[in-house]
């Protein structure tokens, strides 16, 4: 009879030094428990935000497809924080850069270069560069309100053709500025949330072929961990579409009918209570129908995502 011998880790350090170094490279799980997230405002301090956005539109056979391609990087200051968690937080764009091909030609801008676009949709974006306004934020993430918008448009104003400027209070209303604002902010649970637990949250932004547009995203917080010695949450997000289209579909007599979901995820700091990293995909299908009966399907991608460049604590 062979008789089998046992050698114990502690005999053979390369394989324990193998284990240790693997066991050191996974992020430490925290066991279950309720944690609350709320935003850490603290005055003084500076978030350095990259938000990306990448649009896909298939269009049908015989027409051109679309992709466009745009990031902005924001810096968010933080100015002064209420007692009821409250924040005023001063908000610059630092620069733009977008690039689109498709039946139009190819546009390339990009705000380093010092160039003036011609395209009035682009113009709106790159007259935003190096102009600030603040906004109120709650604890909860909640934009709500804008400060200094008369003063933004009246900055802006020399950025545009004569033509254009008188335009400007309908592009850079509160509605509009707030709704670009929520996107580098993300909206918390009020409560406290364990893992496996779950809230929702619901906005409108209006659109002009589509109507009003409300979009109902779900969070889940799917687990905690420990990073360079900090609490981060984990969560998934997923989410749905729904559209009050006019009937006359920019004055034609067609239908529009929108099928639409939405999946993502969210890294949140705890500790330090800001995000991370963030990103969510919508899949979209618009089907637009006429009188006749005929159809046409364009389906569309856009992936919108928000990375955390560079904290600056308060000095």
């Amino acid at each position: 009879m062979t008789s089998l011998q046992f050698h114990p880790v502690t005999k053979r350090p390369g394989l324990l030094a193998i284990w240790t170094i693997l066991a050191m490279s996974v992020p430490a799980l925290v066991s279950a428990q309720e944690i609350m997230l709320k935003w850490g405002f603290v005055e003084g301090s500076e978030q350095v935000l990259q938000l990306t956005n990448r649009m896909e539109i298939s269009m049908p056979i015989g027409f051109a497809s679309q992709v466009m391609d745009q990031s902005i990087r924001m810096r968010q200051t933080v100015e002064s924080v209420e007692s009821n968690g409250d924040a005023t937080v001063m908000v610059t764009t630092e620069h733009i850069r977008m690039e689109g091909v498709g039946p139009g030609g190819d546009q390339l801008y990009d705000s380093d270069s010092g160039d003036i676009p011609t395209d009035p949709a682009i113009l709106g974006a790159a007259a935003m560069v190096g102009q600030d306004y603040s906004m109120v934020v709650g604890a909860d993430g909640t934009v709500k309100s804008i400060q200094g918008i008369e003063e933004l448009i009246e900055s802006m104003r020399g950025s545009f053709p004569p033509d254009v400027a008188p335009m400007l209070g309908e592009m850079f209303n509160a509605q509009t500025l707030t709704e670009i604002a929520q996107q580098g902010v993300q909206i918390l649970p009020t409560d406290p949330i364990s893992p496996g637990g779950s809230w929702q949250m619901s906005f409108t932004m209006p659109n002009p072929l589509l109507g009003e547009v409300i979009n109902t995203l779900t969070f889940i917080l799917d687990g905690i961990e420990e990073r360079d010695g900090r609490t981060v949450a984990l969560l998934s997000s997923t989410g749905e579409i729904a559209t009050d289209t006019p009937e006359d579909l920019a004055g034609l007599p067609m239908e529009m009918d929108v099928d639409a979901e939405m999946t993502g995820f969210l890294i949140f700091d705890v500790d330090r209570g800001l995000v991370l990293s963030s990103s969510t995909t919508t899949e979209m299908t618009m089907t637009m129908s006429g009188p006749d009966g005929s159809s046409m399907t364009m389906p569309m991608t856009t992936t919108g995502s928000l990375e955390l460049l560079e904290y600056i604590p308060r000095s």
